[in-house]
């Protein structure tokens, strides 16, 4: 006997998606898109959007807000584009929205936020191309791209991103940044300091530049880093470092990413460090100076966590393992010297 009953269209077959599953990733889509376009994002929620993305039904949603984006960019002033962001707005309680929204967003972000998931992208704000990012001392800041990349810029950083159709280039001019970077094999994604190029599809590594010296740390993924003085490019595995530093090839060396990339949740850990080199990595989150004096043994090893920026607590916390003392110059400066060994009770005699 045959069946004569027609598919009702409002209902999904089998390991089809519903109409109710395809609006909610349309929604959370939009939510993603405006909270990675926002002033600050944490690592935990980079990590929690990469989650997400990995459904296939989110990915498609988030990746159609994209190419409307891109298509309507050059109209971001269009007073039709902020009707539409302000009409989803003016429809939505506060107590509809995300709580992120509700907390940090403005009328204007959320206002895009929601259009973009009555319109099914609706532009938030748009990737200029040839932008300048940079942070202060004792800043770190998280920038997303058009692309669906972030950029997580450390303490005293500037980059310059440019996105066009054959690639994604950027430019670490100063400092240290963390770059997540959404795959894209059509445009190669690009990281240039100085005479290195670090080029990746989809992955998630750290360039940090310091005076000459370039370190190339990769969390996920695989990257070529190019040396202009090398006879060939290096190819970078997952849990690896590499430091260039003058004409000679570089090798890549194991490191432990967790402590390397801490500095992403305000943390510096310190693995068997140099005091010295624990005092010039303290030194660039804070105005509050540290600087070694007599005695001070710049060699000793320090193996400890810090609150990045936290200058007294790193103080008192070397002081103790190293056994030190601390004053604070006229300059305000606080100076690590040995303690004076000429007042310790002298040596009892021998029998």
């Amino acid at each position: 006997m045959s069946d004569n009953r027609t598919r009702n269209p409002t209902q999904a077959q089998p390991g089809e998606p519903t109409r109710a599953d395809q609006q909610r990733a349309r929604e959370e889509a939009a939510a993603w898109y405006a909270k990675m376009r926002g002033p600050r994002i944490s690592h935990r929620e980079v990590t929690e959007f990469y989650a997400w993305r990995e459904d296939d039904l989110n990915d498609a949603a988030y990746s159609r807000i994209e190419a409307l984006t891109a298509g309507v960019a050059t109209h971001a002033d269009d007073p039709r584009l902020q009707a539409i962001a302000q009409a989803a707005n003016a429809r939505r309680t506060p107590s509809a929205r995300p709580a992120w929204i509700r907390r940090g967003s403005g009328p204007w972000i959320a206002g895009l936020a929601m259009a973009a998931a009555v319109v099914v992208g609706a532009v938030t704000i748009v990737q200029p191309f040839g932008q300048t990012y940079r942070t202060t001392v004792g800043e770190r800041r998280v920038v997303a791209l058009a692309d669906g990349s972030t950029i997580a810029l450390n303490t005293d950083s500037v980059v310059r991103v440019r996105l066009s159709r054959e690639r994604r280039a950027i430019s670490l001019d100063k400092g240290q940044a963390l770059f997540s970077v959404a795959h894209d094999a059509k445009r190669p994604f690009i990281v240039t300091a100085g005479d290195t190029a670090v080029r990746a599809v989809g992955t998630r590594f750290e360039v940090y530049r310091t005076g000459a010296v370039v370190r190339v740390t990769l969390a996920e993924g695989q990257v070529q880093v190019t040396q202009a003085h090398a006879p060939s490019p290096t190819m970078m595995r997952a849990g690896t470092r590499l430091d260039v530093a003058g004409p000679g090839p570089a090798r890549p060396v194991a490191v432990d990413v967790a402590a390397a990339t801490g500095w992403t949740d305000g943390r510096l850990t310190f693995q068997d460090t140099p005091l010295a080199q624990a005092v010039a990595e303290a030194n660039r989150y804070s105005r509050k100076k540290v600087a070694l004096g007599p005695g001070a043994p710049a060699d000793e090893r320090v193996t400890a966590i810090f609150n990045a920026g936290d200058t007294t607590a790193f103080v008192d916390g070397v002081s103790k393992l190293l056994d030190l003392k601390s004053a604070i110059r006229a300059d305000g400066t606080i100076e690590l010297t040995g303690l004076d060994r000429a007042t310790s009770p002298p040596d009892s005699p021998k029998s």
